[in-house]
């Protein structure tokens, strides 16, 4: 049984909350925070394996404060629900270390598997949430209307990326120069228009690429 903490000063949210998760035997709430005070005294103590985090009321959390979560909770894997989806707010988040975004629109099913992806020490973002980050930028294999052509060498490399592999990894697996495996990165970001590996990542999943990833 993997443990939970849920942390939301939302009285509502954590019922709710606890509400999909009543019956379901995978999962145990050990823990409820509802304010800052009780947020760095008690993960401390409970140190579980998935703290569940609402981060969007600054009187209880601000986004740079995620970063230290892991000095309190080194164990833990974090999984935001949250109402705030603005791009560059779940953008922060990530960089900050959270494994999974979900909104509070999220559906049960959505939560389940986000909930099962950060146990693993996967990423997880809901369909909403990679809509909302690759809105305006493309679509997927699409750039001015036209189809984006990537070579098979690309999408391995984009591949690879997904899995996790440095730029030193992904040249020795495909027999490439470290300079070469830094062109082809750079080619891909140019052609999708993308500025950071999170982006990436996302276009991977979103294009059905990081299905076929390892």
């Amino acid at each position: 049984m993997k443990e939970i903490v849920i942390a939301d000063p939302s009285f509502l949210a954590r019922e709710g909350f606890k509400k999909i998760l009543e019956g379901d035997s995978t999962y145990k709430i050990v823990g409820e925070i509802k304010n800052s005070r009780e947020l760095w005294f008690k993960l401390s103590s409970l140190n579980p394996e998935i703290l569940v985090l609402d981060y969007s009321d600054r009187n209880f959390l601000e986004v740079n404060d995620i970063i230290k979560i892991k000095d309190y909770a080194p164990s833990s894997r974090i999984l935001v629900i949250s109402n705030l989806d603005d791009k560059q707010n779940i953008l922060n988040v990530i960089k900050q270390g959270a494994l999974g975004y979900l909104t509070k629109e999220c559906e049960a099913e959505e939560i389940f598997k986000a909930l099962d992806a950060v146990s693993k020490g996967e990423k997880f973002f809901c369909s909403k949430v990679i809509d909302i980050i690759l809105e305006k930028h493309y679509e997927p294999h699409k750039k001015n209307g036209s189809a984006v052509l990537l070579s098979d060498r690309e999408v391995e490399i984009i591949k690879l990326i997904v899995d996790g592999n440095s730029n030193q990894e992904i040249a020795d697996k495909l027999f490439l120069s470290i300079h070469t495996v830094y062109t082809h990165r750079k080619n891909i970001m140019k052609k999708l228009k993308l500025k950071s590996p999170v982006e990436l990542v996302l276009y991977a999943l979103n294009s059905g690429i990081a299905e076929n990833a390892n």
